[in-house]
């Protein structure tokens, strides 16, 4: 029986695939890319400040600015109408989120971010369409949105517009602070990302020869009932796939649950002999996380 996150779960899979191949033909054609002067590309950068996070695609510092790029992969015909976006599918108008106030935030971030160390340092950017059938059909002029082809001629000119170059040592603070500030975007638990139910997946341990979900532990390995094969680390999969899917902390109990595991002297053995994961304690209580 098909789940009730299904459908949705599966059209996001297919908007981030779509996504990673448009921020790759971006950085392919960063390739051809000569500026002037000190320039530095940094890309898929997570930036904090205080509770304040960001996310931006491409960021490219030179030393006359810092220009914030903005990745969509999106194909078909497109329309921006004041501060709204759609896509017309069939006929009908699609919405949706508009990346100009994305944009927008992730520009005024990096004025603050910047504001010690350089505070003349101007901030601008753009958003670029990476999907080689998107068109265009409506576009404010105020809008900084442009087709893939054409835009290293886009930063050529934020970077002509620019201020004054500032010197090599400033440029490289600038670039040190960026990467010693980085700080990747971490991905929650599917299930909580997804507002899926825990109790809703499949419990036990796959068998990796025929995928048959609820292997048995028999001695000091697993067997599979439905192919016979036998694995001593088939349950190492399952634990990864715990963290991956439920929570980031794993107790004795919960491997006993999750895996389908009667004994907790088993499940406590299992779980302190595997290298992938550290023990901490919480008071009296012994919980597990993966290793970065």
């Amino acid at each position: 029986m098909e789940h009730e996150q299904f459908m949705f779960v599966n059209e996001d899979i297919r908007r981030s695939e779509a996504g990673e191949r448009g921020e790759d033909r971006l950085l392919g054609k960063l390739e051809e890319l000569r500026l002037e002067g000190n320039y530095h590309i940094f890309s898929n950068v997570g930036l904090l400040l205080d509770e304040w996070k960001i996310q931006i695609d491409c960021l490219i510092v030179s030393d006359r600015c810092c220009m914030v790029i903005e990745s969509k992969n999106m194909n078909g015909n497109l329309y921006f109408k004041d501060e709204e976006f759609y896509k017309e599918i069939d006929g009908i108008e699609t919405p949706f989120p508009n990346p100009y106030f994305q944009l927008t935030r992730n520009i005024r971030f990096l004025k603050e971010f910047l504001r010690n160390v350089c505070p003349t340092m101007k901030v601008t950017g753009a958003i670029i369409m990476t999907a080689k059938s998107s068109r265009i059909r409506e576009k404010p002029s105020s809008y900084p949105i442009f087709k893939l082809e054409s835009m290293i001629e886009r930063i050529y000119q934020m970077h002509s517009n620019g201020l004054r170059p500032i010197n090599c040592a400033k440029f490289e603070e600038i670039v040190s602070l960026i990467e010693r500030s980085l700080s990747p975007y971490v991905m929650p638990p599917l299930c909580e990302y997804y507002r899926i139910d825990p109790g809703d997946l499949v419990r036990g341990v796959e068998c990796p020869n025929c995928g048959f979900l609820g292997m048995q532990r028999h001695y000091s390995t697993w067997k599979c009932g439905k192919c016979g094969v036998t694995d001593r680390g088939a349950h190492k999969a399952a634990i990864r796939e715990y963290f991956l899917l439920v929570k980031s902390r794993m107790t004795v109990k919960d491997f006993q649950h999750f895996c389908l595991v009667d004994s907790p002297y088993t499940a406590s053995r299992l779980l302190n002999s595997f290298t992938n994961i550290e023990g901490h304690e919480n008071g009296r209580k012994r919980y597990f996380v993966w290793k970065e």
